[in-house]
């Protein structure tokens, strides 16, 4: 009877065990890598060691960072803002560049990138360029387009003209078909029919009274699905604010908030997909509620200005970088926890879920 007994339990115990396991846990099997933008490189860092994983070399400041929908991809602007690097996130390789300069029959199209997306497929990528061209005695101003290109042929496949100022490719979440272009204002871009338009206005918004925002869209988030953004904003009456701007890049709904105090100047913020707390860096540290709109933290970096604030995949820890050539990871109170020194100086980083 006992023999049977412990047969029973050895064959109901792990049943108990799996339905207990919330749904699609099992399933979300993945790496977690943070690609930081450094100075002839882009660097890798495992923050579980936390150790760096690999340096991939490049020509030039990394600027641009994006990501295909299974992090097995990614697309990096370097090289002066001429050139888009595809790279391989499992083997951490370089596949494919694809320089944007070209010859016309007067000279040569000078193209400088200041926004890109690698689609969610991995199969094109999207960039904003201004150029001109060169000719023997002259230079010819070309209008700033976004362009089309397929990465497997490096062709350039079709363009829409965008205003000056665009800075910011992003996917909405879910919809291959819809990029946001962040500029002065926010833009829409529908791929099916190449189409821009206006979505909402930012620096112009439709009302005056709503005030005029200003941002350093130099380091989109939205890894966890909110690209997050310290906004300033300025009132008819001469009032300025300091806050933050945030869309659910699966909705399209952008909200924010204003923070209750002077502003001191951030460069990028990211706020959890709960959309509970937000974060934001420069030369202070702050956690901000957003219900109550209230700073309920703050800090200062250990060793000076840092640029970028990310959130861990699992959304416990914060993450740091950017300006010196430093990593951090700091506890949801802004206490640090860990630092790791990196090979040079550095721009931004993004946190990305590799799937298994």
């Amino acid at each position: 009877m006992i023999r049977r007994l412990v047969q029973l339990f050895i064959f109901v115990f792990p049943l108990l065990i799996l339905s207990a396991v919330p749904a699609g846990a099992a399933a979300e099997k993945y790496t977690e890598r943070v690609f930081i933008s450094g100075y002839g490189q882009i660097i890798v860092v495992d923050p579980a060691a936390p150790k760096i994983a690999a340096s991939i070399k490049v020509k030039g400041p990394v600027r641009d960072m994006s990501f295909t929908d299974d992090g097995k991809t990614g697309l990096f602007l370097a090289n002066d803002r001429k050139s888009l690097y595809v790279v391989d996130t499992v083997q951490n390789k370089i596949v494919n560049e694809v320089n944007l300069e070209a010859r016309t029959d007067q000279g040569l199209l000078d193209r400088r990138v200041w926004g890109s997306a690698i689609s969610p497929d991995g199969k094109k990528a999207y960039a904003f360029v201004t150029q001109g061209e060169k000719r023997r005695s002259s230079f010819k101003v070309h209008p700033s387009k976004i362009i089309e290109i397929d990465l497997k042929s490096k062709e350039e496949l079709r363009s829409v003209e965008a205003p000056y100022g665009t800075h910011v490719l992003q996917f909405k979440q879910n919809d291959a078909n819809t990029l946001f272009v962040w500029g002065y204002d926010l833009f829409e871009l529908d791929l099916k029919k190449m189409k821009l338009t206006l979505r909402q206005g930012i620096k112009h918004p439709k009302n005056e009274k709503d005030g005029t925002g200003n941002y350093l869209m130099l380091f989109p988030r939205g890894e966890n699905g909110m690209n997050s953004i310290p906004l300033m904003k300025e009132y008819p009456d001469g009032r300025v604010t300091e806050g933050i701007m945030w869309m659910n890049r699966e909705s399209g709904t952008i909200k924010t908030l204003e923070y209750d105090r002077e502003p001191v100047g951030m460069f990028s913020a990211v706020v959890d997909k709960e959309e509970k707390y937000a974060y934001t860096t420069l030369n202070k540290w702050y956690k901000v509620d957003i219900k109550s709109q209230k700073i309920v933290k703050e800090s200062v970096p250990p060793n000076g200005s840092l640029y970028g604030v990310n959130l861990s995949a699992d959304e416990d820890k914060v993450y740091y970088s950017g300006a010196g050539n430093e990593f951090i990871i700091a506890n949801k109170e802004l206490e640090v926890e860990k630092q790791l020194v990196l090979p040079t100086d550095t721009l931004d980083l993004k946190v990305v879920k590799i799937e298994q």
